[in-house]
């Protein structure tokens, strides 16, 4: 027989995760030696597939709300580490592509995707219905996190992106 939760068992379960995401988040940094923009890049070069189009500077620039020397700096502090490349754009020999160059199987690796990994875990326990009531839900709260802070702050909405 299934449980019912109340609206406040699902506000003490996304608060739990929350926390275990920052916990999460914390020792990724530390361990790492690495900073929470540079810990996005490369989250999100992990998580590229290979038929997606090429990460280039102006993308991450864009992504995370950074100037374009700032976005240069960030390049270079992950490349001088060893965690990513610089290639040529395919056809355009002005512009450069970013990728990583993590080894799958190395702990820095799995460390940055623990959070996709235990994500992917639980939805592959779920049916199609329920991971569409999830998914669904989440969405909300990030458009309802939204609303309220571009109500709090209405000039800054602009420049802010989630």
């Amino acid at each position: 027989m299934r449980h019912t939760a109340t609206a406040d068992d699902v506000v003490r379960a996304l608060s739990e995760l929350t926390d275990s995401s920052a916990s999460i988040e914390r020792t990724a940094l530390h361990s790492l030696g690495i900073g929470p923009n540079d810990a996005r890049v490369l989250r999100f070069l992990i998580d590229r597939a290979p038929d997606d189009d090429p990460v280039t500077p102006r993308l991450l620039t864009e992504m995370l709300g950074i100037s374009s020397a700032a976005t240069t700096a960030l390049i270079d502090r992950l490349a001088d580490a060893g965690w990513v490349e610089r290639e040529p754009y395919p056809g355009d020999r002005r512009s450069i592509v970013v990728r990583a160059t993590i080894d799958p199987a190395s702990p820095a690796r799995r460390l940055l995707a623990v959070r996709h990994a235990s994500v992917a875990l639980a939805a592959s326990k779920l049916g199609a219905g329920d991971r569409r009531v999830v998914a669904d839900f989440l969405d909300e709260i990030a458009r309802a996190e939204k609303q309220h802070l571009d109500e709090l702050a209405p000039e800054d909405a602009a420049s802010r992106t989630l």
